[in-house]
């Protein structure tokens, strides 16, 4: 773990890249989004490297099974390394007052009616990721001797994705909820 003193550089976890403090110490709203714009390319620039190894281990190990699981870590790292990227570029057009193709995506406002719909589509999705993860879970245990537990670890592995899944249901849920209250309006 790196730590610095300096009033202007975060105490800094060196595995990950990102600030150990979780705010920065000056309120300004531009320092934030640079502290975190530099938080955020840190860990962007460990993930690369960790992406190679990644990479290797599956190459180099000889083992099918062992290539199969570098390649799922792989593939999570990569979108998520993407995602950092799209992050770093909103941070810098906030910053520079500037619009990449390469930034994360503006909102446009849906209609009220298709907002509510929507919402009540995602509330159901939101469900059925809970239960399929649920069922994931008691299937991984149910397997937990076949394969020196390759089809539990896989089995439960699915079921983290969807109660992750879950949770950005819910962030778009209440997106669209907020959204239909809105456009509804104060009602008399």
């Amino acid at each position: 773990m790196t730590r610095t003193t300096s009033s202007f550089e975060p105490l800094v976890d060196g595995f990950s890249g990102f600030p150990i403090e979780t705010r920065p110490s000056d309120s300004s709203s531009s320092r934030s989004i640079s502290w975190l714009l530099d938080a955020v390319e840190r860990h962007a620039s460990a993930e690369r490297d960790a992406l190679d190894q990644y990479a290797q281990i599956g190459t180099l190990s000889g083992d099918p099974v062992i290539a199969l699981v570098m390649r799922l870590i792989l593939e999570d790292e990569e979108r998520h390394h993407g995602l950092l990227k799209r992050m770093e570029a909103t941070l810098t057009d906030a910053l520079n007052w500037t619009h990449s193709p390469d930034a994360l995506p503006k909102s446009s406002i849906p209609q009220p009616p298709v907002a509510k719909a929507l919402a009540a589509a995602t509330h159901a999705l939101i469900e059925e990721e809970r239960t399929g993860a649920r069922y994931l879970r008691d299937l991984a245990h149910r397997e937990k001797d076949i394969d020196a537990g390759l089809h539990s670890l896989l089995l439960e592995m699915m079921a983290m994705d969807s109660e992750k899944h879950a949770r950005l249901l819910q962030f778009v849920q209440k997106r669209l909820a907020a959204r239909a209250c809105a456009d509804d309006g104060p009602s008399d």
